[in-house]
């Protein structure tokens, strides 16, 4: 049976380090959802697909206004990301090349890996928790979220990291809701690796 790793969180939670691990140890493909965007919007319009261009067009320290609304960004996002998920989904039922592959997922909100299940793969989840406030921040000042971390000014930061504590808080109760599995990254992060191998083996991956 076709075997596909989901690995998801907030950005700047390591997905793409564990994404290269995983597919190196593996031997796996790996494909992340940010190239998969990135495609889309050169095969559709604006018009037709605008939810897919959210925050194109503008800098951060415009989309980080005065009126910022974090709830209303995740809500933005998730719209953005259901278009998607709709193309994800397709990829997944229709790539008959790739018999188990990784798939690195920006925002795919948690409710939504049931959409997935098929009698033709078995889906394995990833959830990754990073409550290091000062590994998270550390990352947005040494490398980037909206861009890169010299692009834009340090107080748009402090804003992005209480959107990622924020977001990382509500995507963390939707798997409890959700009874999906989700592991916390360790300050050694060697640690966290080994807790997934383990998990793995239990799930015969």
């Amino acid at each position: 049976m076709k075997k596909i790793i989901i690995i998801w969180w907030a950005p700047a939670t390591w997905k793409t380090t564990l994404a290269k691990t995983l597919s190196d140890k593996f031997n796996y493909p790996w494909i992340s959802t940010d190239f998969i965007r990135g495609w889309m919007k050169t095969l559709v319009s604006k018009k037709d697909f605008p939810n897919l261009f959210n925050f194109s067009d503008i800098t951060a320290e415009e989309h980080y206004s005065n009126n910022y609304d974090i709830k209303k960004s995740i809500k933005s996002e998730q719209k953005r990301d259901a278009d998607v998920f709709k193309w994800v989904k397709s990829f997944i039922s229709k790539n008959k090349y790739w018999g188990c592959f990784i798939i690195e997922w920006i925002s795919i909100h948690p409710k939504d890996i049931s959409q997935l299940e098929s009698q033709e793969y078995k889906i394995y989840p990833i959830f990754l928790i990073d409550e290091n406030i000062d590994r998270i921040r550390d990352i947005l000042y040494s490398r980037w979220l909206w861009d890169k971390a010299d692009t834009y000014e340090d107080w748009v930061k402090e804003i992005e990291l209480e959107y990622l504590i924020q977001t990382n808080a509500y995507y963390l109760e939707e798997c409890k809701k959700l009874n999906l599995p989700y592991f916390k990254i360790d300050k050694n992060r060697e640690k966290t690796i080994e807790k997934i191998f383990t998990s793995f083996k239990n799930n015969n991956l």
